[in-house]
């Protein structure tokens, strides 16, 4: 099983819990400190919308410092938008981060950055 891009133990099935994937990004010492924002541009059927989140204390921004630093693209995939907002609904709580979860579940696509 794959979360995050972070490989657990086909005896886990599909229970992984969130501790442990919280422990696996804690592990991969992702510096978040010269990041002071997360930039997003999203565009849905022609519309675009540019996003800005810089919560440093959630989930959420070192799901996505990490992102950033780790994939390939600077598309985020729509299984790691997923996986981060389910994550992220379960172990934040503001509201700036549960806005940014409900746009997660959409179909559009995001182009991140750090600045």
């Amino acid at each position: 099983m794959f979360i995050l891009g972070f490989h657990f133990p086909a005896s886990m099935g599909n229970t992984v819990p969130d501790e442990a994937v919280v422990a696996k990004l804690d592990e991969a010492k992702i510096d978040v400190s010269g990041i002071n924002e997360i930039k997003m541009l999203t565009e849905y059927h022609g519309q675009h919308e540019e996003l800005s989140y810089s919560n440093k204390d959630t989930f959420m921004f070192k799901a996505l410092a990490h992102y950033i630093q780790t994939a390939e693209t600077d598309y985020m995939i729509y299984t790691n938008r997923y996986q981060i907002s389910e994550l992220s609904k379960r172990l934040d709580s503001d509201e700036e981060t549960m806005a940014l979860c409900k746009k997660f579940d959409s179909m559009a696509h995001f182009k991140i950055t750090a600045a």
